[in-house]
Order: structure tokens, then sequence, then C-alpha cells
């Protein structure tokens, strides 16, 4: 068969209005919205939107849609196949497949030297015809569309960047059995991605996707403050207020306030937590300040109120003082007062974790083959140090709602935000680091996390709707530090775009 890709004109518009896809296929846009969206942006860039008929033997079979700017400085933004359909009487016939042929040929004969699709992780049909013509999964989800890329000159590999970022290099992912990472962004104009890496369990074919629960380490902390403040919102809670009576048997001289513990003041030890085997037995917050585990007894260490001394210990105490005033645990408070509002589906302090959570559940470092086959993580009584699990894409939603009520008011009002993210000590607020960011020429706010075999690193900005979070199953320091010139990076090259 001979295919041509013919320009849309008035001889041929009505009839490419007419072709459709079958209604199994909700995922392909209508050529209408298409032609209409291609004049719309030819407004304001000309000749990039460059829609085309598909001819099969002087037949009409398709529509096509190309993305053709190579002024664009961002050379992965440059050639784009922005719409392809074959009509629904028309398919499976080998047109789409020799159509991708005609189409890549049209862009290597215009210079360019990558092509780059994106379509529904769930377009089964597509996609095979894609991956036949040589494209492959860029890693990246734009929109809720799978992004694939097929290199035009010189070996067909895969850049995979984010922002500019080769977030593989730097996070050492090697082929689909080793560690894996997740990562989500959103800028100030609303554009929300993830990028996927890498397995979720180290050793196993196991791709890394969206929807991959992992640890989230110290971020805990955060979303415990988070919880709390609601509380707060409403009279019930007062950050100041001495709850020494609360928790009498940890605190032998008061006072001690919410304030001081969520800080980081209140002079208490126990740093971090190690976390225990899945299938240990349940240990309440009382067993663990009290050293009945496999870390220390809680004491206060440094004088009250007189420094920034980090403490998973503390936050413990809090989330203890907490449960008693409330009368409810903290996993059913968050789901009640963030989870909910906030629509979040895969956020919780699940511990431990929903035996029905498990398969889409990222496994850390190499517990699985170390401990238990069956539960690679560690089980964290301590909830509000480091409980949480969570999704890349779920905490930046959380990210951007706090910048939200930091603004304006949102989920906590703007009073109670602004306490949460101004400094008390050493450029801390209620567990959130705050800084103006030089890298970022913003004010940003955030936290990293660290339990075993998972590394978390959160940042937002106070200024604007901007949010990254990245997630990793595996700790170093090498990852440690690469994860966070990766959010720095992601976060100013977006910011500057």
């Amino acid at each position: 068969m001979i295919i041509k890709l013919e320009s849309i004109n008035d001889a041929n518009r009505d009839a490419v209005l007419a072709l459709s896809v079958r209604e199994d296929q909700p995922f392909v846009a209508s050529n209408d919205y298409s032609l209409k969206e291609a004049e719309e942006t030819n407004k304001e860039q000309p000749g990039t939107a460059r829609p085309f008929a598909i001819y099969a033997d002087d037949k009409l079979v398709g529509f096509c849609m190309f993305a053709f700017d190579p002024e664009e400085e961002d050379e992965d933004n440059r050639y784009w196949l922005w719409r392809f359909m074959i009509d629904k009487s028309e398919q499976g016939k080998g047109y789409g497949q020799a159509a991708l042929q005609e189409i890549i040929k049209y862009f290597k004969e215009n210079g360019a030297d990558r092509l780059f699709l994106s379509t529904g992780p769930e377009n089964v049909q597509g996609l095979h015809i894609y991956h036949k013509a040589g494209f492959r999964e860029t890693g990246i989800i734009d929109g809720g569309e799978a992004v694939l890329m097929r290199m035009l000159k010189g070996p067909n590999r895969i850049i995979k960047n984010i922002y500019g970022v080769d977030v593989d290099k730097a996070m050492r992912i090697k082929g689909r059995k080793g560690y894996g990472v997740s990562i989500a962004f959103c800028n100030s104009d609303g554009d929300f991605l993830t990028y996927c890496a890498g397995s979720g369990r180290y050793g196993e074919d196991f791709p890394v996707n969206p929807d991959m629960l992992f640890q989230a380490g110290s971020v805990s902390k955060p979303m415990f403050a988070l919880t709390l403040l609601r509380y707060v919102d409403r009279g019930l809670i007062d950050l100041d207020a001495d709850i020494s009576g609360i928790v009498p048997e940890f605190v032998k001289k008061g006072p001690v306030t919410f304030a001081a513990l969520l800080s980081h003041t209140a002079g208490y030890n126990l740093h971090g937590f190690p976390g225990y085997r899945a299938d240990h037995e349940p240990l309440s917050l009382e067993d663990v300040l009290n050293g009945k585990g496999i870390t220390p007894k809680l004491r206060r260490i440094r004088p009250y109120g007189k420094q920034c001394i980090y403490s998973g210990g503390g936050i413990t105490l809090a989330e203890l003082a907490f449960t008693r005033i409330t009368g409810t645990t903290l996993r059913e408070a968050f789901q009640k007062e963030v989870a909910e509002p906030l629509g979040l589906k895969r956020t919780g302090f699940f511990q431990p974790l929903d035996e029905e959570l498990v398969s889409n559940a990222a496994f850390g470092f190499r517990l699985a083959q170390k401990e238990d086959p069956a539960h690679g993580y560690h089980y964290y009584p301590e909830h509000a140090a480091a409980g949480l699990w969570s999704t890349p894409t779920e905490l930046v939603k959380i990210g951007l709602e706090l910048s939200r009520s930091y603004r304006k008011g949102g989920l906590l009002k703007k009073k109670t935000a602004r306490r949460m993210m101004t400094p008390v000590m050493d450029g801390y607020g209620l567990c959130l680091d705050v800084w103006e960011s030089k890298a970022r020429k913003d004010s940003v706010a955030g936290h990293g996390g660290e339990n075993w075999g998972f590394l978390t690193n959160w940042v937002f900005s106070r200024k604007r709707d901007m949010c990254v979070a990245v997630m990793y199953n595996n700790v170093t320091d090498a990852a440690d530090e690469a994860m966070d010139d990766i959010a720095c990076e992601i976060y100013k090259n977006a910011k500057e775009s």
C-alpha cells in the first residue's frame, strides 16, 4: 500500500471530522477537538501544530497531528506526534503501522533527531503498535499519559530525563532488577508529571509505577503535624498548652508543649528508629517510649527550649499525647482530616501494612532476601515519626495544599499554616525545614525521610504552586545526596522554563 499524509483543507476537512475510534478507545481525542486545538496553537505559535489526513492508496483511513518546533530550547519538546488515530472501520488492516513509518520518515526528513508521543497506559493496542515501530517508554507519566520516545538519528536508545535531569544516572538505576525510583512534580502552570524507573523490589522484574507505595520515613512527621494542626484550627488542641499532665509518666519535670515537641526544642533523645521485621508483634507507643523495643527509653537530655535537637522520640511522645487527647489513632485521624479532604487513596499510617496493599508496595534494600520474602520492609510502631506509606504523586498533592494554606488558607487556616512554616530555631518550623533557597530562587519548605531501605525527598514552594517528591528503595549516602540534587535541579529547571 502507499501511505500519504495530506494537509487538512476544505476538501477533506469534513471527511476527517467524520472519522472516529471505537467506544473502547476513549483515550483518543476527537478530530474536531484536535483541529480546534491546532488553530489555537498556531495563533500563538504559527506553524507549530501540523494536522494531516492519512490516506492509504487514496482512501482516507486516519488522522494525525504533529507538534513541530525546532526553535524550542528544550530539545525534548521540539518534535511530538501529538495525535494519531485510525478510523474504527479501518483498524486491524496494517494501516497504523504503515502510517507510523511515514510519520517517522516525515520527522527524519525535516531534521528531527528524536520523536515523542504520549498515550494512556491502558491503550494496549496503541502501545503494541508504537513498540513495534521502535518507541519505548521514557518512564514519564504526564497528565496521566505515558510518554514514549524514538530516536531518529543514531542508536535507538532512550534518553531518560525529567526537566533535563538524568535521573537514572544520578540514582544509578541499572536494568529492570535493581533498585527503583519514583518522582512526581507539579509546576506553577499546573503541569503534573511523574517519572518511574527501575524495580520496586531488588532482584525482581517489578517495574516501579506511579501508584507504587514507598515508606516515607521522616516525612511522616509533617504529615502528623498537619493532622494535629487540623485539631488546632478547631480549637480542640492548644499548641502552647502544657501537656505534661497528659503524659505524666514520660515528663518528670514540665512544662512540655506540642509546639516544642514538633519543633524539636523539647530536649529529648531518640533521634530515629530502625523499625522491626514486618511480622514483629505489635508494640504500643508506651512500649517504645519505655524502651521495651530495640531503642532506649525516652528521656530529656538537653535543657527545654534552649536548642534544636532532632528527636523522633519527642515526636512519638507528641503522638501519644495526641491520641490521648483526641481518643483516636493517628491512622484514623489522618484519614479523616487529611486523606479524605484531599482525595488521597494511597497515603496513610499503615502500620502494619494492609495485606491488600502489599501487591503494589516497594520493598526496601534487600530486606525480602535477608528477612522475609513476603514483606521486604520494616514495621514502625512510631507512626508519627516514621510510619507513613505514600506515593510521590500524593505527597505533591499535600505539598501544594500546604503552600496554598500558607498563602491564603485552605486545609489549614492561613495563620496556622504560617506558624507551621515559620522557623522556631535552626531553620526548623513545626515538623518542616524552612529556608530561602538560592538554588531554587524561592522560599521553600519540606522534609527528607529515611527508613530502613527507603529514602524520600519532598520540597514545595511557599510562594507558588510548585512541589517535587522523590522516593527510592535503597539507602546510601550517595543516593541521599543525589536525591537532594535531583529535587533541586528539577525544581530549578522547571521554574526557569
